[in-house]
């Protein structure tokens, strides 16, 4: 990999060494969710695992977005 800045490497890429997301499996019916814990009742999803095609590209899925377990809307 060729990175080009204008600062220095060490700064670009401080605390790499030291970062460790703790991921999470949350099953589905058709397959598993990869989460990432931001707090012990929200979550953010940065994978699937699926049998259905179609599932990667419902939004509900997408990486990034945000599950909150005692959420009280559907959407």
């Amino acid at each position: 990999m060729i990175y080009y800045a204008a600062f220095p490497v060490e700064l670009a890429f401080e605390g790499y060494e030291t970062f460790a997301p703790e991921y999470r499996g949350l099953p589905f019916a058709r397959g598993c969710i990869i989460v990432e814990a931001l707090s012990p009742t929200s979550f953010r999803i940065v994978g699937l695992i699926s049998s259905e095609i179609q599932d990667y590209l419902q939004p509900q899925f997408q990486p990034g977005r945000i599950i909150d377990l005692y959420s009280n809307s559907s959407g």
